[in-house]
């Protein structure tokens, strides 16, 4: 039986293999580049090449890529000048021509003196190192290999922190301009700022799960200047300085949410509502420093934790030695943890055996415990240490009202941390310390990989009197590499006109395409489908996508014979919006644009696999209308079986398999339905 096979054409907006990303004659502050180009009709892949120079006399990479984008690691150095182009791949490894040939430069390095040492290199984790650096003339945020070599760069920039889906946090100062947090991604692009205002604290700022922002917010009252010490020094001055007198300015802390779209305020907890005045640092020495600032520094809020599954605030106050819990949105106290009441910094504290002091970075593990930098500025009194000592503190809160010491790091004395410093605990288990060791009487900068064993696997050290704030370890640069490939893309002739677009047929009667996570980051991409005819209903979805993972959509779409239509196509990463792309199609239907006829009475269908170009694993379907003895095998392109998939009685209906080619080289396979005479091929291409 012949069949006559309807056929719809989505015309897609797309150049033909147009070089998107680097831009052309770009100058870039990263060596880790991300090449993207246009999709082409009928590719099943491309081949790119760059060099240094531009009659490619010199190919320093050659590769072939299934997706539109590809990210260098290895090749790139700084102060050059490189030129790239693609081709498409067609049929039986046939290469189209070359686009236009595009060039970029790469600045200098700014940084130096990096020193790696690795103990036990086959226990670090993999990834990049991101910090932020501040120096006697600046603020500079950067990222180093794990052997120290700079990757990328921002200066003028305080960074403070990266979460999970490779955001940066951060802000900058433009005088007369106050501080100004902001949001910002390895483009050096700045994706959200505060509304420029007084006040804003550098220490945290993050994006909460709401999609708002919260910082800190230094605000001020009179206060007494509490007795000790320092009485003098401020009588001296003309103070009263009797403990009781409202005379001078303290500083506290309001944390702020500000709206994503407005920039309004639209929550805050003011710490003047909920401490007391009472409680204040009475052997740290804040109080010292108070009288040539003209104002005391009563909490120095250095950093918070927004728990959402528990709906909490985890926020450490430096000054007070204390890390506190804050009901959201409510802002009740849930508890305040810290030292025991005869310290002067609280008569309610939970926890007081842990006796840390002067804390840096909190936050929460996935199982609740609380992670933290122990400063340790008053370990000696605190604890009778020989020497300062800081610790790495891993604490479990038991009902809100005990604690538990889970896990412990004491760093040796060079690397006690008077000011910064942080922890994150790592995928593999080991945990990744930053801290400004002062104890020789000098800053000794270090960064360490630390085993739940204690065993120190790697470290990184830098120039003396160098100071890195924070430093966190990151999967990979480009967060927002992702690639989408429609399926189905082709170039043909149609009433004497050359027609680009996605051709379905009744093998193929839906809208597919597959989105590649190309970063080391996991996380949620959205895909948006709209059109003029409610073809699509507005279809909407959030997938996960793991790290260089893939997802492949397919949507059914309403159609109406000789019906014409508009879809816009749209996807991006969740947490990096600024990477959004999108496509405009027409959509219409006519007949047999394929030419293609078959004798096929049982209707036995192989179907095209997908994804395709795949690797390593691809989803081959069939369907027969009737119960039959069925073969189903690949060949490779030489015409030799590589494997058999089915040989046995098949009931009717729709079937599905994948298919391993993770122990096969890259190539042209063929995957062949055989049903008595009636036999069916489709070529798949692995490309690894």
């Amino acid at each position: 039986m012949n069949h006559k096979l309807i056929v719809m054409i989505m015309f897609v907006s797309l150049c033909h293999a147009g070089l998107i990303r680097p831009g052309n004659g770009e100058e870039l502050h990263y060596i880790h580049v991300l090449f993207e180009w246009d999709q082409e009709p009928n590719a099943d892949a491309y081949n790119l090449q760059f060099s240094n120079s531009e009659s490619f006399s010199n190919i320093l990479l050659d590769v072939n890529e299934a997706t539109t984008v590809y990210v260098e690691k290895n090749i790139i150095s700084w102060e050059n000048t490189y030129y790239w182009r693609v081709r498409p791949i067609y049929d039986e490894n046939n290469y189209g021509e070359w686009n236009a040939t595009s060039y970029f430069t790469t600045g200098a390095s700014i940084f130096q003196n990096f020193n790696t040492t690795t103990f036990s290199g086959e226990l670090v984790e993999d990834g990049l190192i991101v910090f932020g650096q501040m120096n006697p003339y600046g603020y500079n945020a950067g990222v180093v290999d794990q052997n120290g070599n700079e990757v990328w760069h921002m200066e003028d920039i305080f960074f403070n922190s990266a979460n999970e889906y490779g955001q940066l946090f951060g802000g900058w100062r433009a005088p007369p301009l106050p501080y100004i947090a902001r949001e910002f991604n390895f483009k050096r692009d700045t994706v959200w700022y505060t509304p420029i205002g007084g006040g804003l604290d550098n220490h945290e700022f993050i994006q909460l799960p709401n999609g708002n922002y919260m910082t800190f917010i230094n605000v001020y009252e009179m206060g007494p200047i509490q007795r000790g010490s320092w009485t003098q020094s401020f009588q001296n001055a003309g103070y009263l300085a009797d403990g009781i007198t409202n005379e001078f300015p303290w500083r506290g802390h309001r944390i702020v949410e500000f709206d994503k779209d407005t920039k309004e305020q639209v929550w805050d907890w003011n710490a003047f509502d909920h401490f007391s005045m009472d409680d204040y640092d009475v052997y740290g020495g804040t109080w010292n420093y108070a009288l040539h600032k003209n104002w005391y520094d009563w909490l120095h809020g250095n950093a918070f934790y927004f728990d959402a599954e528990e709906s909490v605030i985890y926020v450490s106050f430096r000054s007070l030695s204390r890390i506190t819990k804050i009901a959201y949105p409510s802002g009740d106290v849930i508890w305040n943890m810290g030292l025991p009441e005869k310290y002067g910094t609280g008569d309610d504290n939970i926890c007081t055996d842990l006796l840390f002091s002067f804390q840096h970075h909190i936050q929460v593990l996935e199982n609740g415990d609380l992670l933290f930098f122990d400063n340790g500025n008053l370990s000696e009194m605190l604890l009778g240490d020989p020497y300062p000592t800081t610790r790495i503190r891993r604490i479990r809160v038991v009902d809100d009202s005990e604690c538990e010491t889970v896990w412990q790091y004491n760093l040796p004395l060079h690397l006690y941390a008077r000011a910064v410093g942080s922890v994150q605990h790592l995928d593999n288990g080991n945990y990744f310390v930053n801290t400004m060791g002062t104890g020789r009487g000098s800053n000794d900068f270090s960064n360490l990989e630390i085993t739940p064993n204690k065993e120190i696997l790697w470290e990184l050290t830098s120039e003396v009197n160098t100071i890195w704030y924070r430093s966190f370890k990151i999967p990979s640069l480009h967060p927002d590499a992702f690639a989408v490939v429609l399926d189905h893309y082709y170039n043909v002739e149609f009433a004497g006109d050359s027609i680009d677009g996605i051709i379905l047929d009744d093998r193929n009667p839906n809208l597919s395409f597959t989105i590649y996570n190309k970063s080391g980051f996991s996380q949620p991409y959205i895909y948006l489908v709209s059109d003029a005819n409610d073809w699509f209903n507005e279809s909407i979805d959030t997938v996960f996508i793991n790290a260089y993972g893939q997802h492949n959509v397919v949507l059914q779409p309403t159609v109406q014979s000789y019906s014409v239509n508009t879809v816009i196509l749209e996807y991006w990463p969740l947490h990096h919006e600024y990477a959004k792309k999108s496509m405009n199609m027409n959509i219409f239907q006519m007949y047999r644009i394929l030419s293609e006829e078959e004798n096929n009475p049982d209707d036995f269908i192989l179907f095209n696999n997908y994804p395709n170009p795949f690797n390593p694993i691809t989803t081959i379907r069939f369907s027969t209308g009737s119960s039959v003895q069925l073969t189903l095998q690949v060949f490779d392109i030489s015409g030799k079986l590589v494997e058999t998939l089915v040989d046995e009685p098949i009931s009717p209906g729709i079937h599905e398999l994948t298919w391993h080619g993770d122990k096969l080289p890259s190539g042209v396979y063929f995957v062949q339905l055989k049903v008595g005479s009636f036999v069916q091929s489709r070529k798949m291409v692995l490309l690894k």
